[in-house]
């Protein structure tokens, strides 16, 4: 018999159901017969079985399945083995993390946990093939959390028919990793999940730090010298520059007391390594760009060479203290760890300009127009020139830098650990949960088929429409305007002066791009420099839902046009087929997967741990009066900061743009609502003869029309008709 359509709204009573117009299927507008026209209603049509007579491209899971069937039993089959697949590919990611964690052990416990010294270019090669290898393992381990998680939320028959008679309404997602199933599914089976979920968390926030790179700067000494200075045969007056600390006021830059006898010292083995021609010659371009630097790894000590009629004669008592040295500055290691003061490390290069308000790393760029000149000539009584002499060339001291990849040991157990407990815990979700949840769309309709779900009778035009709740807060383009409007200040206001982003490379260290105020703890800054790497792995799991939510849709509505076999998660039979990697196709899930490394390796690049030795202008570790060694704290590239954006932004409207992909209508969309999938599964031919019904090819449409003219839809293995819009569909006819 015909029932009416019920409200939706919530009551006690089991609903009944009114009657509902049948517009463009997918319409919730009702179109009364009297508005239509002849040309308006189409004729019913009759869809017959289309042969297919394309073979079936077996999934990677159901080929090794029968594999595992053969060998574990037909138990591990389906889901199962999917989660046991996991679990192999864990432990895979385990051993190395082993065999890293022991060969870590065994050199840094020599050489304090420095994993390799040597050349830098092979040491940030090194570091950037470490962190994307991190991030592959890491992904590995985050698919299969998040195909465990979906499995472990997916609803059994009996969780579903419990919720749908609940209340009216009351629906599980089919399909997708759901929170929502969770306040409905068995209590283990959620302890389960909270597990999975928590042993990712600390995982995902420390794995990156395991290894980390440093490089080394070295503080040094610029001195202007006549090029008699080197061919002085006893450095004449060299060991006695000054009794009393040296300030570089009257030098053409801030006070700054440098001491006497370390200057001395430095002069005289500069004047003896030039003699003994161990000074490498730079010309006055390359020089000023070899210098113009924060980081300075690979020279320390140089000479200015000024052409000697250039130069105060020695009358006139410009020169340190009757030597052939006339002016000195100092870059300390330690100067540019306020990033404010980033710019100012090596203004000794603008010295001799008198434009003071604007960064060196400004105005360095316009010293390539004219000659250079650095700093001012004066006396003992504060006479000073206009101006230094221009540089004729240079003589620098090239040093050995010391880049150094560094391995921690405490982090690498950690990680170690919670990879052993993840690997386990999959093997032991595999082998002893023995629910048989509802993994994919086909599975939910063979279920409903072979045995009707009562709640949903009478609802055969039900979308996932009627039944979403829109309560809620939500957030509007004014808050969201509010929220990017002030980043962007923040990032206007702290960019550096003068910069460009070629300065900026991924992983790159500036000062300027270095958050100074940062404890040097250790293990506070990784935690912060991969919260961001949380962040992204939630943002996965809702991507990954959100895609697989809409492909869902576009196999659904393709029912309505031709019959098909389901696709299940269990070993096929009769017409079904394996289904994808639970739903997302392989064509999907591949690059999606691809995707998530490349960004949170581009993440890694983003924000990272900033490690940099001190060595003083002896070559000596540590510098100033605290003899302080090393700095860490945490840096950021804006370039890679972008990279992330555009591509996160790629994906965005990658994802809203197939939102705008229409259906092909023919039948009401289910999303992952379950209320609307068993609305779905009334057929008139459930049982005719031995064969299952979810086994047979199906097609979705109209199989009967009752004495009062209302039609019935459901999936049919029999010939269906095309619903037709006007006319009155949602009765069930026995």
């Amino acid at each position: 018999m015909f029932e009416p359509i019920p409200s939706l709204l919530p009551t006690k009573k089991r609903p009944t159901i009114q009657p509902r117009w049948q517009s463009d299927v997918n319409s919730e507008v009702q179109i009364p017969l009297t508005t239509m026209s002849d040309n308006d209603k189409p004729p019913s049509s009759i869809s017959y079985e289309i042969p297919n007579t394309r073979l079936e491209k077996q999934s990677i899971f159901g080929l090794s399945g029968r594999v595992a069937e053969k060998y574990l039993g037909p138990r591990f089959t389906g889901w199962r083995f999917g989660v046991l697949s996991f679990a192999f590919w864990a432990s895979i990611v385990l051993s190395i993390n082993i065999a890293a964690t022991v060969l870590g052990f065994a050199v840094a416990s020599t050489e304090k946990g420095v994993f390799f010294d040597g050349d830098c270019v092979y040491v940030k090669r090194l570091n950037t093939g470490l962190h994307l290898a991190i991030n592959i393992l890491s992904t590995v381990i985050l698919a299969g959390s998040n195909y465990t998680m979906q499995c472990l939320s997916a609803p059994t028959r009996s969780e579903i028919d419990a919720a749908h008679s609940r209340k009216p309404g009351v629906h599980l997602d089919v399909g997708i990793l759901s929170i929502r199933n969770l306040s409905y599914i068995s209590e283990r089976r959620t302890f389960l999940w909270f597990l999975l979920g928590i042993s990712s968390l600390p995982l995902h926030l420390i794995y990156n730090s395991a290894v980390f790179g440093s490089i080394s700067t070295n503080s040094y000494y610029a001195f202007s010298v006549g090029e008699g200075f080197t061919k002085d045969e006893q450095c004449t007056n060299c060991s006695n520059i000054s009794k009393e600390a040296i300030s570089t006021k009257n030098y053409g830059r801030p006070a700054y007391s440098v001491d006497a006898v370390e200057v001395s010292s430095t002069l005289e083995s500069l004047w003896s390594k030039a003699r003994a021609d161990d000074l490498e010659k730079l010309d006055y371009s390359k020089c000023r760009d070899e210098y113009a630097t924060s980081i300075l790894s690979n020279r320390r000590n140089l000479l200015l060479v000024l052409d000697d009629s250039d130069i105060p004669s020695p009358a006139d008592d410009y020169s340190m203290n009757g030597s052939l040295a006339y002016w000195v500055t100092k870059f300390e290691t330690y100067d540019w760890l306020s990033p404010k003061k980033g710019s100012l490390t090596f203004e000794w290069i603008c010295s001799a300009l008198d434009d003071r308000s604007t960064p060196c790393s400004v105005l360095v760029k316009n010293l390539k127009k004219e000659p250079w000149k650095v700093g001012k000539f004066c006396n003992d009584k504060g006479n000073c020139l206009l101006s230094g002499a221009p540089v004729k060339y240079c003589l620098s001291e090239r040093v050995e830098p010391h880049c150094k990849l560094h391995f921690e040991p405490n982090i690498a157990i950690v990680v170690t650990v919670l990879n052993f407990f993840k690997a386990g815990l999959l093997f032991y979700i595999a082998f002893t949960v023995r629910d048989e949840p509802l993994m994919a769309m086909g599975d939910a309709v063979a279920s409903f088929l072979d045995k009707e779900d009562i709640e949903t009778r009478n609802m055969c035009l039900s979308s996932t429409a009627d039944f979403r709740n829109d309560k809620g807060y939500k957030v509007g383009p004014r808050q969201y305007s509010a929220v990017l409007s002030y980043l962007l200040k923040l990032g206007i206001d702290n960019l550096p002066t003068g910069a460009t982003l070629s300065q900026f490379a991924f992983g790159a260290v500036d000062p300027r791009t270095t958050i100074s105020f940062r404890s040097e703890d250790l293990i506070s800054n990784a935690l912060t420099a991969n919260t961001p790497q949380v962040i992204l792995s939630l943002l996965y799991y809702a991507y990954n839902s959100l895609f697989t939510a809409m492909l869902m849709g576009y196999e659904w509505v393709t029912y309505s046009r031709q019959h098909k076999g389901l696709r299940v998660t269990h070993r096929p039979s009769g017409a079904q087929r394996s289904t994808y990697f639970l739903q997302l196709p392989y064509r999907f899930g591949l690059p999606l997967m691809a995707l998530s490394v490349t960004l949170h390796w581009l993440v890694s690049q983003s924000i990272f741990l900033v490690a940099i030795e001190f060595y003083n202008v002896n070559g000596d570790m540590g510098v100033g009066s605290s003899s302080k060694r090393d700095f860490k704290s945490l840096g950021y590239s804006p370039l890679a900061i972008i990279a992330v954006l555009v591509l996160g932004g790629l994906m965005v409207i990658s994802i809203i743009a197939s939102g705008y992909i229409p259906y092909k209508r023919g039948m009401p969309l289910a999303g992952t609502c379950s209320l609307t999938i068993s609305a779905a599964c009334h057929p008139t031919d459930r049982v005719d003869d031995d064969q299952s019904i979810g086994e047979k090819k199906l097609q979705w449409g109209v199989v009967s029309t009752g004495d009062d003219e209302v039609g019935h839809c459901a999936f049919s293995a029999d010939d269906v008709e095309a619903v037709v819009k006007g006319k009155l569909y949602g009765g069930f006819t026995t």
